[in-house]
């Protein structure tokens, strides 16, 4: 239902006074019960009567003159008046009165404007109703002003005319059919529209019954409509009926006739105002709602197409243009083009003259001849979508702009090929079907389709099983979706320095890329983007005017170009090249479209990663792997967790089937359930779970907590009984940090010293005696060969334990132990020489003599020496050798003074089935000091070694396990047997 157009006399205060009886007028009764929508319907006001005098009086006062003469001076002046006589007959009038002057004179007042009794001074403003000349009623304001000294009253009358007639001029604006009618449904007043609607001109019209245009059949209900309309008191009564206009040879047109009442101020009624609408305007509102809200139909483009049937109907077109506004109003582009097939406008971004705007504000959107608008507002020739309209012959054209809070959005236009086919009824047609929360719909459901295009890309790389076949998917895609002439992605080699074309897709055979093409990653408009890391493009190519960031691509008939990023893992892994053949085809919004459909690439590109390091990880490490929420639920877990604990849960000790990381716990083993479910890091923890034949299995457990969000943890799990490489490499390791730490400094030193006999040659240049540089020399030689034998002790050590087990026995000879010691003493370093305190306690200089392999015994003697130098941990502290002999042999004992500070805590076993820590120990155990080799070399030569502590009795290298003590030792002594003879 339109909005029916207030009259300028609905604000108006209602006066108390009586109305004059209208006989014309049929009674309410007779028409009782009828149909058609009505209001509350009071009983009809009587005449009015003029106000009761004030009280007190107003003091009155008179003029002196004659009636006509009075009557002349108001005349030119200007002041509409009436001289009125005591009997109540007008004597005289101003010539300025819109009545006619004749008609007036000698007529009683009370019969032109229905007064109930005369006016007296005093009475104040009293509102009053008269039939015009054209037999329409009128209001009117009659004001008693005074008196002549003959005794005729003065009456100004403010005449409601121009009031009317400026109300008629908006009438007749106004698209709608709109009638005046009085009480018996006579037209007083009809617009152009309505004289278009029913067909005759508005002379013919006026004066003539509404009702006789119409059907027989709607005589009736159109003058009960009326009476209706005139039972309101109020005037806020609506009244519609249902009505059609014969057409020859065809089907009648059927319309809403709508009535309101025409109140005068005073509250009488002027008649009936009737409006005509279109049952195929609300019929087409209501249909182009409704196919809006329809689920049932697919896309807005379907649903858009079905709309402009029904606006067809009502404002014909030969095309139809629904586009988007961006940057301000400064580009469009057409995002359907109807009818299907005709090429309106390309498919991307085109600029706007900024004379567009102002156009929209206007609010005359409509063109009645393009070539005109074109001339009047767009000075600067050569516009794109300008020559658009004139290459389809378009002549005219209507506009329906979609405003929001942040300005124009988006617009429907239709369009014509004959001039002057639409003007301001058109637009409010438009207006008037509820286009624009339709068309902002559309506008949601384009953004929806863009956003659920860039997820389908990130989906379609996020699943993929072949990266490859998915990038010939998604550019054909991307090309399509932007109307691209051409579209290609390169891979970055950077082994090679070189871009690679992994695919591409271009309109036309014309726009591709050669096969295998391949440019320098330094050169060209890629190089840029890779340096830069960001995306580029050019406006034209070849024109020096406009940046060409090194372009150097293959002659072919393109315009324009851009290249973007694509990151993965950090780093730019592809770029992606787009080219037109237009000049300036990539503006401002595509880009943004592009960059978020990058940026959803490179979301599923390290969502596919990451799912693929995921699937890696999981079936290659030999560690258990468990998910579990926070809450202990087991999730997910690999093929390693499966064999180790077994593919079902189990089942909670009350029965119920529970998913929890802490069902696979030991009944009662409270250290393992407090470390699975601990709220704090858990790092290499030695747990014992119940594998899958419901055997206890010792394993090392971690807890690694993702983002909080997540709600997820996950363990790893690592068998400690089947961990044969894990302990070797654990072996390995502890074996090169031992003796790395063991040699760094002895290896530095001499480092060192090794780079100071450059320096001699430097001395000898400047005339250092030769003698002088030769002892230099030999000194920094003897010094550099005790730093690397004393490194070498620790090699030696290494070495010795394996030879010993493949060499053949050696042949023993007669060795002088005192002579031996004081060699190895004197092989080692200056400083540490100073740290040794040997004491013979035989009658021999070079003490006992024993039979022996001096080899041997010298790799022990170096390696227990050394092992007591780095145990010292005190300055004043000694290393001291004891050399003994009596009746059965002679002893060596090797230990620290008492100045060295010992750690009195009593050792550390290790786990038994601990593999890893045994590995640790037996590292750290060999690359010391080998007390295997020395033992071994003891048995070699009939002798003994004893600890303290001493050894253990079991065997030093079972086989789960290394049960020796932890180190330090803090001393060593050695039995001998001596030479026979």
């Amino acid at each position: 239902m339109p909005e029916i157009l207030p009259e300028p006399y609905s604000e108006a205060p209602e006066l108390p006074r009586q109305p004059a009886p209208r006989p014309d007028v049929p009674t309410p009764a007779a028409h009782a019960g009828e149909e058609g929508t009505r209001a509350a319907a009071p009983a009809v006001p009587a005449a009015p009567v003029a106000p009761a005098p004030p009280s007190p009086p107003a003091r009155e006062f008179s003029l002196y003159g004659e009636a006509d003469e009075v009557a002349g001076v108001l005349s030119r002046v200007g002041v509409p008046c009436l001289l009125v006589a005591g009997s109540g007959d007008i004597v005289a009038a101003s010539t300025v009165l819109p009545l006619a002057h004749a008609g007036l004179v000698g007529r009683r007042l009370s019969e032109i404007c229905g007064l109930a009794r005369p006016l007296r001074m005093g009475d104040g403003a009293v509102d009053v109703v008269y039939c015009g000349d054209d037999g329409a009623r009128v209001p009117a304001q009659l004001i008693p002003l005074c008196t002549l000294d003959s005794g005729e009253l003065i009456v100004l009358v403010n005449d409601g005319a121009p009031f009317r007639q400026a109300e008629s001029r908006r009438f007749e604006r106004t698209p709608y059919a709109v009638f005046r009618l009085d009480m018996q449904g006579v037209i007083r007043f009809a617009n152009p529209e309505a004289a278009r609607t029913l067909g005759l001109p508005r002379d013919a019209l006026c004066g003539s019954r509404l009702a006789a245009h119409f059907r027989p059949a709607d005589v009736g209900p159109v003058q009960r409509a009326i009476l209706r309309c005139v039972q309101d008191t109020d005037g806020d009564a609506m009244v519609s009926v249902t009505i059609a206009i014969p057409v020859p040879d065809d089907a009648d047109r059927q319309f809403e006739l709508v009535m309101t009442p025409d109140p005068a101020p005073n509250g009488e009624l002027l008649g009936v105002i009737a409006v005509i609408q279109s049952r195929t305007l609300e019929s087409a509102r209501d249909e182009i709602r409704r196919i809006a809200l329809d689920p049932a139909i697919g896309g807005w483009r379907l649903k858009l197409d079905r709309i402009l049937e029904q606006i067809r109907r009502l404002v014909p077109f030969e095309h139809a243009i629904f586009g988007i506004y961006g940057n301000d109003v400064s580009l469009f582009r057409a995002i359907a083009v109807r009818p299907e097939g005709v090429e309106l406008w390309p498919a991307r971004w085109m600029d706007l003259p900024p004379t567009i705007r102002a156009f929209l504000d206007s609010g005359r959107t409509w063109v009645e001849e393009v070539g005109a608008f074109v001339k009047a507002n767009m000075p600067e020739p050569g516009n794109e979508i300008v020559r658009c309209y004139q290459d389809l012959g378009i002549q005219s054209s209507v506009t329906l702009p979609v405003t929001r809070p942040g300005g124009y959005s988006s617009a429907l236009s239709l369009c014509s090929r004959d001039p002057g086919a639409y003007d301001a009824r058109h637009l409010e047609i438009l207006r008037a079907l509820d286009l624009e929360p339709v068309l902002m719909r559309f506008e949601k459901e384009r953004d929806d389709e863009r956003a659920e295009f860039a997820d389908s890309l990130r989906r379609k790389v996020m699943t993929a099983a072949s990266l490859r076949q998915a990038a010939d998917d998604i550019i054909a895609q991307l090309a399509q979706h932007f109307w691209w002439d051409h579209v290609a992605l390169f891979r970055v080699n950077r082994q090679e320095n070189r871009f690679e074309v992994v695919t591409q897709h271009s309109l036309a055979p014309g726009y591709a890329l050669p096969d295998g093409f391949q440019q320098p990653t330094g050169q060209g408009m890629l190089g840029a983007t890779l340096s830069l890391g960001c995306l580029l493009a050019v406006d034209d190519i070849g024109n020096p005017a406009y940046a060409q960031h090194g372009y150097t691509g293959p002659k072919r008939p393109l315009r324009s170009a851009m290249t973007v990023p694509v990151h993965l893992n950090g780093r730019i892994r592809w770029l992606l090249d787009v080219e037109s053949s237009v000049s300036h085809a990539f503006k401002g919004p595509d880009i943004d479209d592009l960059l978020q459909i990058i940026a959803s690439l490179e979301e599923g590109l390290a969502q596919h990663l990451l799912s693929q390091t995921k699937q890696s990880l999981m079936a290659e490490t030999e560690q258990a792997v468990v998910f579990v929420g926070r809450e202990g639920g087991v999730i997910e877990m690999n093929r390693v967790a499966t064999d180790m604990l077994g593919a079902e849960v189990r089942r909670t000790r009350d029965g119920a089937e529970a998913p929890s990381i802490t069902d696979y716990a030991i009944a009662g083993d409270e250290a393992t359930l407090g470390v699975l479910t601990s709220a704090f890091t858990v790092k290499r923890e030695r747990i014992e779970l119940l594998d899958a034949g419901g055997q206890p299995r010792s394993v090392l457990a971690t807890r690694t907590d993702l983002d909080p969000s997540l709600d997820m943890s996950i363990w790893f799990f690592t068998d400690i009984a089947d961990l044969d490489w894990a302990r070797d490499l654990r072996y390995l390791r502890e074996t090169v940090a031992e003796v790395a730490r063991q040699t760094r400094t002895s290896l530095s030193l001499a480092c060192s010293l090794t780079s100071q006999t450059v320096l001699l040659h430097d001395d000898a240049r400047q005339g250092t005696p030769p003698e002088v540089v030769a002892a230099q020399a030999q000194d920094l030689s003897q010094r550099i060969v005790a730093e690397i034998g004393k490194a070498d002790i620790t090699f030696e050590r290494l070495a010795g334990a394996s030879e010993s087990r493949r060499r053949a026995r050696a042949t023993h000879g007669d060795v002088e132990l005192g002579a031996r010691l004081r060699d190895v003493i004197a092989a080692l370093p200056a400083r540490d020489q100073r740290r040794i305190a040997l004491s013979n306690h035989t009658a021999s200089h070079d003490g006992p003599t024993v039979s022996g392999d001096a080899q041997a015994l010298s790799a022990a003697f170096r390696s227990m020496i050394d092992y007591l130098l780095r145990c010292r941990n005190a300055d004043d502290a000694r290393v001291t050798i004891d050399l003994d002999a009596g009746p059965d042999g002679c002893t060596l004992r090797f230990g620290l003074s008492e100045e060295q500070v010992w750690d009195m805590d009593p050792p550390v076993h290790a786990v038994p089935d601990d593999a890893l820590l045994s590995a640790e120990r037996a590292a750290h155990d060999g690359a010391s000091i080998a007390i295997a080799q020395i033992q071994d070399t003891m048995i070699d030569h009939g002798g003994a070694l004893v600890t303290d502590p001493p050894l253990p009795d079991a065997p030093l290298l079972p086989p789960q396990a290394y049960e020796s003590v932890t180190p330090p030792w803090r001393a060593f002594t050695l039995i001998l047997p001596l030479r026979a003879g």
